[in-house]
């Protein structure tokens, strides 16, 4: 009778560890408002008469993002498990700034796959390339 008690509980415990989710947990910091400090390694400036600074609001509950790019308005989404994240379905507005890259910013964000937080700061990875480091604001 023993050996079959301890049979169940062994298969039991087979059955609850095959079941259960490996998920890693994920940084609740990540959910916030960032203004983007450097892309690619060098600081970012706006240009002259630019009015806005790229900023990104991660949504974490809702796995999506909105912000700015320093000219247009941006959304999509986003999934972060872990460190892993991805952005996705990325959209923006069509208004004309001159002066405005957001082609770096953009790119950078569709490429990142891994980040960390430290020091109030989001590092943005691909792979161990850092793409943009972000400031938290509020």
């Amino acid at each position: 009778m023993v050996k079959f008690i301890i049979s169940i509980i062994f298969f039991l415990s087979l059955i609850t560890n095959g079941c259960s989710s490996k998920k890693e947990i994920t940084n609740p910091l990540i959910h916030d408002i960032w203004i983007l400090e450097s892309i690619n390694g060098n600081a970012y400036v706006r240009a002259s008469g630019q009015e806005l600074h790229p900023t990104i609001e991660i949504y974490l509950s809702e796995e999506r993002f909105g912000g700015n790019t320093g000219c247009n308005n941006m959304n999509g989404k986003v999934m972060v498990e872990g460190s892993t994240i991805l952005f996705s379905d990325i959209v923006t507005t069509k208004m004309f700034c001159p002066d405005v890259d957001e082609v770096d910013f953009l790119s950078a964000l569709g490429k990142a796959n891994n980040y960390k937080i430290e020091k109030m700061k989001l590092y943005l990875y691909d792979s161990d390339h850092e793409l943009l480091v972000l400031q938290k604001i509020d």
